[in-house]
């Protein structure tokens, strides 16, 4: 059986909290030491194939992906960054070209909802963990009668009977 407590559920919170805050800083120190093949296939996976239905640039096998891994390896031999490569790319095809739409505008809900809903699901999580200890809890205190109510008074008189037989 789970002891669940408040001052758990905000351990884990917190450790949560400082994980996902954490973790783009940890991404960061990994894209300094990576080679440029591996940053070409990042980033390339980052863009859609403008000839190519649904596969990213690193997927397709397209002249145009050839093409456009060859332009970003060079950028980046060149010394531009990923978001520099990136906007390179916005501007030339649009903002269609990327895989994942940017955090703007109404887009933000595409960013937003899957965290927010996280956030509430362990919140109802919370909520229903903490519920049910109390109940479980309370029943543990409650006396519970053992004897039955009898309406009739015909066994209520046997009950009396056999209680005066057994004393």
């Amino acid at each position: 059986m789970i002891n669940f407590s408040i001052k758990n559920t905000i351990i884990l919170y917190t450790f949560l909290l400082i994980t996902i805050l954490l973790a783009p800083q940890s991404q960061l120190l990994a894209n300094e030491s990576k080679s440029i093949d591996d940053q070409v296939k990042e980033i390339s996976y980052l863009l859609m194939c403008p000839v190519c239905q649904g596969q990213s640039v690193g997927e397709s096998n397209s002249n145009l992906a050839h093409d456009m891994r060859d332009i970003v390896r060079k950028q980046l031999e060149d010394g531009k960054s990923k978001e520099e490569i990136l906007t390179y790319f916005v501007n030339s095809y649009g903002e269609s070209i990327l895989a994942s739409p940017p955090p703007k505008g109404i887009n933000w809900l595409l960013w937003l909802l899957p965290g927010v809903a996280i956030i509430f699901g362990g919140l109802g999580i919370t909520l229903f963990l903490y519920k049910s200890q109390a109940n479980k809890t309370k029943k543990q205190v409650t006396p519970q009668n053992t004897k039955p109510e009898v309406n009739n008074n015909y066994i209520k008189r046997i009950e009396e009977e056999l209680e005066k037989d057994d004393s």
